[in-house]
């Protein structure tokens, strides 16, 4: 490769683009000032720009952005190119960033003021006069410390990202399960309950249908019955209408015998309707057959109730648990911060060192929630915590203490993880907390509002009984709905 001397390195230099230090690639005229540069930098660096479009050379202030194409420049590069000789951008990363643009001298400082490489000159220029500067390679390994620091922090976060990722796969795939397998249930309850009125159906039916055979049986022996005493009548009317036209001598012949059948018919008593009472055994079997029914319906609900309804819970305060300068209510709804401190006995359940109380409640399981009026003031806390939880001494208001909760104090929002609480656009003054146990969630609401605050995901219960947990200080004031 021909080495550049004389003539040929200024010719080198002026096929240099003072942006990037490279050979032109597209070369570019400013009008205003005849500066050259490469299209795409210029372009660039008047995206860059805030205020008016200028040269990046002198600084003169660009009314019109026409670029005009400087081809006999272009056609210089692409000699210089021909006759390879070397171009400013052929030696790569060796040349590229390491020698100053303004004074071709190596950069072997580093402004700390500006944050960029620098030289000698301009270390001693006007401009970095008054700047710290320190070697390049000692900037170097600080910022590859930084970077390094920043870099192991990144890895870190994205570890736990995808832990989260994995956690709420395993607590979807564990919900689906658990949803499938109730699905499974339901469908197993109506079939035996569709199967069990279909047998009742048919039962009752066919009984019903004996019942109408017999009625229609005593019916036609009954219609017989009366037919055949409306034909005597009929036969005796006549009869006796025929009597009534004979003469006297006729008429009174064998009257005695008329009259005593007339008789017997008048005597007669009215016949009696021989048909079956079904109303006697329809009362009772259908009151079994209602009584069973209720049974299983209480049964299905039950079922249903048990898997799947979240279950409202009559929260109490728990005396034994309540830090000594803490006043609970009579009815151990309300607690606040006392001004006396009381000398209670320091039995092991009892909180001596932060303003902590616990629910009476306990659960191992299923779905509930409850309601706490916090108001707009601050220094409180709720949620929930494992029963073991640390009672003496010092302790972190945190998750790995086994407490879930959310709280307000010094001014801000505060959980009992290293998550940032986002702020919620009105100020709750009732939070509900729901306790999932099955699905390992706790989750906190605006209770006025039913928008979601925060959830605790896949949290760590390990199958030990949890209680409703407060907190309040000197300013707080908690009421459970």
């Amino acid at each position: 490769m021909a080495a550049p001397g004389g003539a040929v390195q200024d010719l080198c230099e002026e096929a240099t683009c003072s942006i990037c230090l490279e050979c032109f690639r597209d070369p570019v005229i400013i009008p205003e000032c005849g500066h050259n540069f490469c299209r795409s930098c210029l372009i660039q660096c008047w995206e860059k720009s805030e205020g008016e479009a200028s040269c990046p050379l002198c600084r003169e202030i660009i009314q019109h952005r026409n670029l005009i194409p400087n081809r006999p420049l272009a056609n210089v590069v692409e000699i210089l190119g021909a006759e390879k000789v070397s171009l400013p951008g052929e030696k790569g990363a060796e040349r590229k960033g390491r020698v100053c643009g303004k004074h071709q001298e190596p950069l072997k400082l580093f402004c700390q003021e500006d944050k960029s490489p620098i030289c000698v000159v301009c270390d001693r220029s006007k401009e970095h006069k008054s700047h710290e500067v320190i070697p390049l390679e000692e900037a170097l390994q600080e910022y590859k410390d930084q970077i390094s620091s920043c870099l192991d922090n990144v890895r870190k976060e994205r570890e736990k990202i995808l832990e989260f990722k994995a956690d709420a796969e395993k607590e979807s795939q564990d919900l689906l399960k658990q949803t499938g397998a109730e699905r499974e249930k339901m469908v197993a309850e109506f079939r035996r309950l569709h199967q069990f009125l279909e047998e009742q159906e048919k039962r009752i039916l066919a009984q019903m249908a004996e019942v109408e055979k017999e009625i229609a049986a005593k019916r036609e022996e009954h219609l017989a019955r009366l037919s055949r005493e409306l034909s005597s009548l009929d036969s005796l009317i006549r009869e006796m209408e025929e009597k009534l036209q004979e003469p006297a001598s006729e008429l009174l012949q064998d009257i005695g015998s008329s009259m005593q059948r007339s008789q017997e018919k008048e005597n007669l008593e009215d016949p009696p309707v021989a048909f079956p009472p079904p109303l006697k055994w329809r009362i009772w079997d259908f009151g079994d057959m209602n009584l069973f029914l209720e049974g299983v319906m209480k049964q299905f609900k039950d079922t249903l109730d048990s898997g799947l309804q979240l279950h409202q819970e009559n929260v109490t305060l728990d005396p034994d648990t309540a830090n000594p300068w803490l006043s609970l209510s009579e009815d151990q709804k309300s607690v606040r911060r006392g001004k006396v401190f009381k000398y209670l006995p320091n039995n092991p359940e009892r909180f001596d060192t932060y303003g902590y109380v616990l629910g009476c409640e306990g659960f191992t399981s299923g779905r509930h929630f409850w309601e706490v009026i916090v108001g707009g003031e601050e220094g409180w806390a709720v949620g929930v915590a494992r029963k073991s939880v640390k009672r003496k001494g010092k302790f972190c208001f945190d998750t790995r203490e086994g407490i879930w909760g959310l709280g307000k104090w010094g001014g801000g929002y505060e959980l009992s993880s290293p998550h940032e609480f986002p702020l919620p656009s009105e100020e709750p003054k009732r939070i509900r907390v729901t306790l999932n146990f099955e699905g390992r969630r706790v989750s906190f609401y605006d209770a006025d509002t039913a928008v979601l605050l925060y959830t605790f995901s896949a949290a760590s219960f390990s199958r030990e009984t949890l209680q409703p947990f407060f907190y309040v200080s000197a300013d707080g004031h908690l009421t459970i709905s």
